[in-house]
């Protein structure tokens, strides 16, 4: 995706969301799930060699650099300066809690805890944006989210969820990240249709990873980077573009074109995709709960995208 250089910050004018085309939107929404399912595979193995506040440290640092190398480029510099202001709640929200708060939460609870919570974003996304004026709860969307929230659930049930060995703190700092990421989706909503979703999300990074920068900073510093192996770099390059940069232009373009809880719907996907890509890469087998749990994913997805 490129944008010329005389580009202004500000977007052309709007279109009627009426008007526009959604299955872009749909297929942006789905290449966004496909990247971020794929990034618990490649994560997985860049932690292996690297410590994950170094990673998000690469993270925001890649997604820093690009968005400032592509509007220093540009010569309304003005617009640019407004732009950051008005995306700043967004770079917190969306960029620097939701990354830190879910990287810190998982640290301390189960993997099984934490797919239950991120299948809370839907919910909160229609949530908020109802309470917002954005869009009405239609009994068929809410039917969706909730059944696709079941299926979730189920899958994650699977690998055992006891509260025994789950941390609270854990629980409630990874319930704030779905909370801060739903926060960012609903309140893109209105700056979308002014900026775009490359400028929006690039103020966005500029803002909120600068400051993921600055929290991360020691432990980049005390990370051995020239002991990591060649496979932990490509991953970490892997999480830097196509998870980081890549997958957030795709959610907000997506977000442009369809309702939030549409496209907060996608991310039932998630854990299936992840699913699907650990049995071609590990040769992990189905089980007969998981099968279940995706069929309720996708019924539930189908629901919300017809409501």
């Amino acid at each position: 995706m490129s944008v010329a250089g005389e580009v202004s910050i500000a977007a052309p004018a709007a279109i009627p969301e009426s008007a526009r085309d959604p299955r872009p939107g749909y297929l942006a929404a789905a290449a966004c799930t496909v990247l971020w399912g794929a990034n618990y595979s490649i994560a997985k193995r860049a932690l292996l060699e690297i410590h994950p506040l170094a990673i998000a440290f690469a993270r925001a640092a890649a997604g820093v650099t690009f968005f400032a190398l592509l509007f220093l480029a540009r010569r309304d510099r003005r617009r640019l300066l407004r732009g950051l202001l008005r995306t700043a709640p967004l770079g917190l929200l969306g960029i620097f809690a939701n990354q830190l708060l879910f990287m810190t939460g998982l640290q301390k609870t189960s993997a099984a805890h934490s797919a239950i919570l991120i299948g809370m974003l839907p919910v909160f996304v229609l949530l908020i944006s109802a309470a917002g004026g954005q869009e009405r709860v239609r009994p068929l969307k809410l039917a969706g989210i909730l059944t696709a929230f079941a299926g979730v659930s189920l899958i994650a049930l699977e690998h055992g969820v006891g509260l025994e060995v789950a941390s609270l703190q854990g629980d409630l700092l990874t319930l704030l990240a779905v909370l801060s990421f739903a926060g960012y989706t609903v309140a893109g909503k209105p700056v979308l249709r002014d900026l775009g979703p490359i400028d929006a999300t690039g103020c966005a990074f500029l803002t909120g990873g600068t400051a993921i920068l600055l929290v991360t900073a020691p432990a980049a510093a005390r990370q051995d980077w020239r002991s990591v192996s060649p496979r932990g770099l490509l991953c970490l390059a892997a999480v830097m573009v196509l998870s980081t940069i890549a997958a957030y232009l795709l959610y907000y373009f997506a977000v442009s074109r369809l309702e939030p809880s549409k496209v907060a719907a996608f991310m039932y996907l998630q854990p299936l995709v992840a699913t699907l890509i650990a049995f071609f890469v590990a040769g992990e087998r189905f089980s007969a709960v998981f099968l279940c749990g995706g069929g309720l994913v996708l019924a539930g997805v189908l629901l919300a995208e017809r409501g």
